[in-house]
């Protein structure tokens, strides 16, 4: 399992080379958000979220936004454009509005991780995950199990129990009313323990994909020998196939394995000197496997999503939208070398030579943390950020904010709109200014390279997304079976009568 080399962009000159369509030529971004049509109406619209502990928080918060452009653009296509034909819906709520029905895929890195969980596969709104994530941060930092150096700061079975029980809330699965649910679900929940054809072994990787639900994918790492190598929990079971997938592809792990929801959750979390690791057992010949927070290898997953997509998909195909989201730019000022010690103590070999051995520590944690890396190196693959490729990521104001702050203070509830002095309070206040001076701003960054303002980016997204739902939805009658399967019709029980599937079905639809 190669890892891509840090310095070098992998995709193919072919493709980088070929660049004639109009929205390729404008440079703003407009033409692209509107250049939708049925060819290409089913294209893979992928969704990345980084690691970052707490300021998962912040990430939300930008998916928040995005999903008020969303319902800002379904009206003003609505009554522009016309009702979809066929369609009995009028109003859109921001509020209600799931990011599962605008993205096919949704890849995350630790607390990314569990974000993609709760929005994919538990098809959860925004504003339900902000207030787990209330909840789950206190839960989790509130409680600080040791003080002593290198030693795991917390308990992880707060983490279990607290996804546990989001599963048992809203799991789709099962029947609430009989009280079915034990929040034990498994992830995916109807993977198959052998393969029905095992003379095929890529028919799993390629049959099906158009009949599918939103599907998440979490990015953790398995210890092998002496390295850590990135690993891919997937919803669905993916073969590497030769004759599809590109030789420049990083080939992760095969298949998809059969592990609870919160045992995923877990295994993309595991922070070194925060959570334990997870050790999951699935008997022989694996035994028993190790999985650490993804952020050891990939903290920004949004390659790890462009190397699966080609890997499916082949060489000449781009994603219809990869949208990668991160949890706050860190300080990199020094990157690794140490500042100049104030006063006269900073001449001092002894000092010099601690401080330096603590810039580099620190700048460690940095680096495992950021994503920045991975974003220069998907900006120069999609050759800018005016088409297919888009990042968002607060510049300013979540610099030297650790995993686990969580600072009590004041914090103003959405709901009530009353102001008190809450667990975290100071941490939520924080994030929330940060993201809203971010989203709000007007002017282009140029230190981090920006094609527009975050504002503008947010509202391009909106109408690809919208104008791709709009089309999938004008033309479900082509394969209705997969319109409703990515609706969640069949997972939801919400089927009617008169939608039953109106042509054959296949054996491999995982939902």
């Amino acid at each position: 399992m190669l890892q891509p080399p840090e310095d070098a962009p992998r995709r193919p000159s072919s493709v980088m080379t070929t660049a004639t369509s109009a929205s390729a030529q404008d440079k703003s971004g407009f033409t692209w958000a509107k250049t939708v049509d049925e060819e290409n109406a089913w294209g893979d619209l992928i969704l990345t979220l980084d690691g970052g502990g707490i300021r998962g928080y912040a990430s939300l918060l930008i998916l928040q936004r995005l999903m008020h452009e969303i319902a800002e653009c379904e009206k003003r296509l609505q009554d522009q454009e016309g009702p979809v034909k066929g369609s009995a819906r009028t109003t859109f709520n921001e509020d209600e509005l799931l990011p599962c029905h605008y993205f096919d895929y949704m890849y995350g890195t630790s607390t990314g991780g569990l974000i993609s969980v709760m929005l994919a596969r538990l098809r959860m709104t925004v504003p339900q995950c902000l207030e787990i994530y209330r909840q789950v941060g206190n839960d989790l930092f509130g409680h600080r199990r040791n003080t002593l150096p290198l030693a795991t700061k917390y308990h992880h079975k707060p983490l279990e129990k607290a996804v546990q029980r989001i599963v048992r809330e809203y799991c789709k699965h099962h029947n609430h009313e009989n009280g079915q649910c034990d929040g034990h679900d498994y992830h995916p929940w109807n993977i198959e323990e052998e393969p029905k054809d095992k003379g095929d072994s890529y028919s799993s990787s390629t049959d099906g994909q158009t009949q599918r639900i939103c599907q998440s994918i979490c990015l953790t790492a398995t210890h092998s020998g002496q390295i850590d190598e990135a690993y891919l929990l997937r919803t669905y079971d993916h073969r590497y196939d030769p004759n599809i997938a590109p030789v420049w592809v990083t080939p992760y792990n095969e298949g998809a394995d059969k592990l609870r929801i919160w045992e995923v959750t877990r295994a993309t979390s595991a922070a070194p000197f925060f959570f334990k690791m997870l050790e999951a057992d699935f008997g022989p010949p694996r035994g028993k496997v190790g999985f650490k927070d993804g952020g050891i290898r990939e903290n920004n997953p949004s390659y790890a999503a462009y190397s699966e997509h080609a890997s499916i998909k082949g060489d000449d195909h781009e994603p219809a939208m990869l949208l990668s989201v991160g949890t706050g730019r860190p300080d990199t000022s020094n990157d690794g070398f140490a500042s100049i010690w104030p006063g006269p103590f900073g001449k001092l070999p002894l000092m010099k030579k601690w401080s330096e051995k603590f810039a580099v520590f620190k700048n460690v944690l940095i680096k495992y943390t950021e994503g920045e890396d991975r974003h220069k190196m998907m900006r120069t693959i999609a050759r800018g950020e005016h088409r297919w490729y888009k990042r968002l990521n607060v510049n300013k104001g979540l610099e030297d904010m650790k995993l686990d702050n969580w600072e009590k203070g004041l914090w103003t509830d959405p709901k009530t709109g009353k102001t008190k002095v809450v667990p975290g309070g100071n941490t939520l206040r924080r994030m929330e200014m940060a993201t809203k001076a971010y989203l709000e701003r007007d002017e282009v960054d140029r230190s981090v390279q920006e094609y527009a303002p975050p504002k503008v980016m947010l509202q391009q997204i909106a109408e690809r997304l919208v104008r791709h739902r709009r089309i999938r939805e004008a033309t479900k009658d082509d394969d209705l079976r997969r319109w409703q399967t990515h609706m969640g019709q069949f997972l939801t029980q919400t089927l009617r009568n008169e939608d039953a599937p109106r042509q054959p079905t296949t054996s491999n639809n995982r939902r």
